[in-house]
Formats: structure tokens, C-alpha cells, sequence
């Protein structure tokens, strides 16, 4: 039974109008009424406070159920995503540090229409943005230590250090505010040649031409004048950004 001082922050804790309505802790009332939300409030700010001091085992069961309740989300995200064929590139499972990404940047995952000025911006005038913005995102991230990144399967937009793939959302993320289709914005895997490491860059068709941004590379390429340095792994979808295709889409 919680004794009077816990009950009184309790119930302030859950007073709070975002999560929940006012509610009384009491040993009376069945823990099944309280909203998880308003339960997950209470226990945390017990627990910075140390009012209740629970034993390891059920700290490491709380630890257990986060990381479970995280996979399944992540599973939801991949499973439930439309049946889709694209001729010629077989679909594939997409990346999990992208469906982790979707999950804190739902916007970003979402299909967007072109809303270019057409009339106003030129094919020299978009070399020109691509380039900016790829010189922008490459000097503004710091790359982070290889041994972080290998660790690493968060996908950030514009972090204070971060991998490749913190770069390559984050140039994608500023094309399509600045009103580029994600039809043409392509997150795609890629294998260094050189190295065999796997990597993350951004490809971008405009009309026939497919360019490269990568972090690696202040200048932006054709990807046919590149082709000799990388393996393309999986691609993004034209038809759907949830979607992820083999090698090129």
C-alpha cells in the first residue's frame, strides 16, 4: 500500500491535462482504470525522485519490456507495409534503422507531390540547390567516430555528429521542404568497392539523370559516373517511399 506522501504526488503527477484527467491513487482503486499513459508518469517521476526504490529485477523487467514493446513497432512497421512490384527490382525488407526512422519522422516517409516552380527554376538552377544543400548537410554534421557509428542505427535529421545515414535523411528531409517529389528523393544502400563497407547515400532523378549525394563527396555525380565505386544494395521505391526495392528501382 502506498502511504500518504506517494498517493498526494500521485495524483498530481496525473493531474497533468495532456496525458490524462485527475486521479486518485489509492489502494481501493483497481490499477486496470488508470490509463498507461498516466501509470508510465507516475512511476517515472517516483523514480527520479526516489520515492519508491523498486528491486533490479523489476527495473530489468521494465528495461525488457521497453525493448520488446520497441521491436514490435518496428515489426509493425515492416509488415504492414502495402504489397507493391515494381518491374524488374524484386521488393525486399528495407533497412531497420529506416523503420526506426519512420517511426519518429512519419512526415518524412510519407509520398509528396512535386511543388517545384517549373517555370521559374531551371535544370542549372536545381544543379545548383543539389549541390548547396549537399555542401550545406556535409559541412554542418560532424562525422562521427567509426566505432559510435558501427553501433549507431538511429537515423536523425540534423544531428550535432552523426553516420552516414544521419546525412542522407537530412539532405532528403530539405529537398522535400523545399518542394522536390519523393519520387525522386531515393535513400539507397550502397557498398563501397573500395572498402566493402556498406554505406547510405541519397540519389535524385531529374528527368533522365540520376545524381549522387553523398557525404563522402563534396561534389554531386551522376550515378553512371560513379557507378565504378559503388554496389547499389536496395533502393527506395519511386511508387512508394515504404517501399524498398532491389539494387536500383
Amino acid at each position: 500500500m502506498l502511504n500518504r506522501r506517494v498517493r498526494i504526488f500521485a495524483a498530481i503527477a496525473c493531474a497533468e491535462p495532456v496525458w490524462c484527467s485527475w486521479v486518485a491513487i489509492d489502494s481501493g482503486i483497481d490499477a486496470s482504470r488508470l490509463s498507461i499513459n498516466c501509470l508510465t508518469i507516475v512511476m517515472a517521476n517516483l523514480l527520479r525522485r526516489n520515492i519508491i526504490r523498486p528491486p533490479i529485477k523489476f527495473v530489468r523487467l521494465i528495461s525488457m519490456i521497453r525493448h520488446v514493446s520497441r521491436m514490435l513497432a518496428m515489426m509493425y512497421c515492416v509488415c504492414s507495409q502495402p504489397a507493391h512490384s515494381d518491374l524488374g527490382a524484386p521488393e525486399v525488407a528495407p533497412p531497420l534503422s529506416f523503420s526506426l526512422f519512420c517511426i519518429q519522422y512519419p512526415a518524412d516517409c510519407q509520398e509528396q507531390r512535386d511543388r517545384r516552380i517549373t517555370n521559374y527554376r531551371s535544370r542549372m538552377q536545381r544543379w545548383r540547390e543539389l549541390n548547396q544543400i549537399n555542401a550545406t548537410v556535409n559541412f554542418g554534421i560532424m562525422p562521427k567516430a567509426m566505432s559510435a557509428s558501427r553501433n549507431d542505427y538511429e537515423w536523425t535529421i540534423f544531428p550535432y555528429d552523426g553516420n552516414c545515414g544521419d546525412y542522407a535523411v537530412t539532405k532528403r528531409h530539405l529537398l522535400l521542404r523545399a518542394g522536390w517529389p519523393s519520387s525522386s528523393l531515393l535513400l539507397a544502400e550502397v557498398i563501397i568497392r573500395a572498402t566493402g563497407e556498406h554505406h547510405l547515400v541519397l540519389l535524385v532523378r531529374e528527368g533522365r539523370a540520376v545524381f549522387v549525394l553523398d557525404n563522402l563527396n563534396p561534389i554531386v555525380f551522376r550515378l553512371n559516373e560513379v557507378s565504378d565505386q559503388y554496389v547499389l544494395v536496395r533502393t527506395e521505391s519511386e511508387q512508394n517511399p515504404l517501399v524498398w526495392t532491389r539494387g536500383r528501382s
